[in-house]
């Protein structure tokens, strides 16, 4: 296998979706990548793949170095033969390549969580350690628009909110893992990969339909599609109005949030800034309250219940959420706390969303 292709040797069609990508990426990232290496995860799918031909194809025009990752997570016969395809992509292309493999069949026991958490929290905790050794600016990640609109329906199906509704960030800088191909179609990827001649390995799993996001791809997607043929480009235009969203919530959250408190005692949102702000803006003020004590969802319903015990004005009501965090209403306002018998602060994150 040759080496990969650079931008001015790919077919015009192929560079002009190199050159959306970078245009997506000029939007969604706020930093530069000039300098800097890039993890690319990779599990030698067509997508992965696809991503490593798009990302070494810009590499000398936007100036950084590639290091491809690859976990094998030991739950399919065949993911030994995965890891062996990636090494060997990588030696005929000439790309540095990490790869590891874990347990993460004994990592959910252990964990006490699903097979799929599990395999999530594997794969990211160990992107990171390759990150940061080799200092890296960003894991890129190879979701793309049909990994989007899927992401979309699972949360409407789950329950989520907006803009959470809007689907998976481009940019999630706490993980410091970017998604360059999110506004790129699957259909392009194939394409850019059949006409390169280029192989992929195919995950029988991505067929089980025990996976609700197989069942999603396989069953409801496609009557979507069926309906409005563009339905993928309305996805986009969904996860565009959901960023401008949380950027102008996030704005309003920064400007209407009680500092949190400097002494002993959970986080207190006092009336003042409850009586100053609409309902919507109330709930997100909870939602952010209620996140920063922990781990545990905050439910639509149970959010709505606080408001209507602010509203109705229940002093000593008590409202609980998972995880054994609690809000209080007090004469002054809402108080914030880990658990009923915590006195610990709860630390407010008022700042702008990393998008």
């Amino acid at each position: 296998m040759p080496a990969l292709p650079g931008l001015q040797d790919l077919p015009p069609w192929a560079a002009r979706l190199c050159l959306r990508v970078e245009s997506f990426l000029s939007d969604v990232f706020p930093e530069t990548l000039e300098g800097r290496p890039v993890v690319l995860a990779v599990s030698g799918g067509l997508d992965s793949i696809a991503l490593t031909v798009v990302f070494q194809a810009l590499s000398k025009r936007l100036g950084y170095s590639l290091i491809v990752a690859h976990m094998d997570h030991g739950l399919r016969a065949e993911s030994a033969q995965d890891a062996a395809f990636v090494a060997n992509f990588c030696q005929e292309t000439g790309l540095p390549c990490r790869g590891v493999r874990r347990d993460v069949a004994a990592l959910a026991q252990a964990w006490k969580t699903g097979i799929e958490d599990a395999g999530r929290r594997a794969r990211y905790d160990w992107l990171e350690e390759v990150r940061q050794q080799r200092e890296a600016v960003c894991i890129a990640m190879a979701h793309h628009l049909d990994d989007l609109a899927e992401d979309q329906l699972l949360r409407l199906i789950r329950g989520a909110g907006w803009p959470a509704l809007g689907g998976m960030r481009a940019w999630d800088g706490t993980r410091r893992v970017l998604r360059p191909l999110l506004m790129t179609r699957k259909a392009e990827l194939r394409r850019l990969l059949e006409e390169l001649g280029l192989p992929w390995r195919e995950d029988a799993s991505n067929q089980d339909p025990a996976y609700a996001r197989n069942r999603v791809r396989a069953d409801i997607l496609p009557l979507l599609t069926r309906e409005n043929s563009d339905y993928l480009g309305a996805a986009a235009e969904l996860w565009r109005q959901a960023r401008l969203d949380e950027i102008h919530w996030n704005h309003a959250m920064l400007a209407a949030s009680d500092s949190p408190s400097q002494g002993e005692g959970p986080v207190f949102l006092t009336n003042t800034t409850l009586r100053s702000s609409s309902q919507a803006l109330r709930l997100r003020l909870y939602k952010r309250a209620v996140d920063a004590a922990g781990p545990g969802q905050a439910l639509a319903g149970q959010l709505h219940n606080l408001d209507k015990a602010w509203r109705k004005r229940l002093t000593g009501k008590t409202i609980q959420f998972p995880g054994g965090k609690v809000a209080r209403v007090e004469r002054g306002g809402i108080s914030f706390a880990a658990s009923l018998s915590s006195n610990s602060p709860i630390s407010v994150d008022t700042g702008l969303p990393r998008r």
